[in-house]
């Protein structure tokens, strides 16, 4: 046998072999060649098909199980403090191939008792980073997203290799802190002039006082990202 045909049989054969293996596999060569490409995405995929990943805009870190978190903590809370306002874009990465939908919620954390529990803080989907922003009224979420939930990819079938991309926004606004605020007194002083008048005199002073509360000291709160998916006729 020549070089040629043997090098044709072994195509041949390992063109059966990924065959066999699409087979077994429940998808045919295109979803397997699709399949090869998904793998290559930064991060961890999850039975077969599936990928979620978030965390600040350009940043997502890849589920390595149900759930990704994001940490905001002292870095947020010094800025927080100077700028008195503070707008965070925090972005969600959606893909499940085949008949499975995604379908994820995101939980805000306890704020604590320090400059973030001191501050208004509201967690909401925008269309876009740019619509985060502390004087912009939060748009309409498509019919998608409910509340702190968003089920970006339905469980029609899919092949897509490019992952639905979602933005959240948090805003936090601080007026006064708890221990913040003015100090005055007042004297007054009275006494009697060698004519016999009674004579009087009033002096005050007044002294801010800054807050104790130190940025340094603020908790890492983390936003969780929970993650599933789901067949048709299971929507969450």
């Amino acid at each position: 046998m020549s070089q040629t045909t043997t090098s044709r049989v072994r195509s041949v054969a390992v063109v059966a072999a990924s065959a066999l293996l699409g087979g077994a596999l429940g998808i045919g060569g295109a979803s397997f060649a699709l399949w090869e490409d998904a793998v290559s995405l930064d991060g961890q995929i999850g039975s077969g098909y599936e990928y979620f990943a978030a965390g600040f805009d350009g940043q997502t870190a890849a589920a390595t199980d149900p759930s990704v978190t994001v940490s905001i903590g002292s870095t947020q809370a010094e800025t927080l403090l100077e700028d008195g306002e503070l707008a965070l874009v925090l972005q969600t990465d959606s893909l499940s191939q085949g008949n499975k939908g995604l379908h994820y919620a995101v939980t805000e954390p306890d704020w604590g008792s320090n400059i973030f529990g001191a501050a208004e803080v509201s967690l909401y989907w925008v269309a876009a980073p740019d619509q985060c922003d502390p004087d912009l009224d939060p748009g309409t979420p498509p019919a998608t997203v409910d509340g702190l939930a968003s089920t970006p990819v339905s469980a029609g079938y899919s092949d897509t290799e490019t992952p639905t991309t979602e933005y959240w926004c948090l805003v936090a606004t601080l007026g006064s802190l708890p221990d913040e605020g003015s100090y005055t007194n007042e004297v007054t002083a009275t006494g009697t002039d060698p004519a016999g008048t009674v004579v009087a005199d009033t002096d005050s002073w007044s002294a801010d006082v800054a807050s104790a509360l130190d940025p340094a000291e603020e908790d890492d709160h983390e936003i969780t990202f929970t993650y599933q998916t789901f067949r048709p006729g299971q929507e969450p």
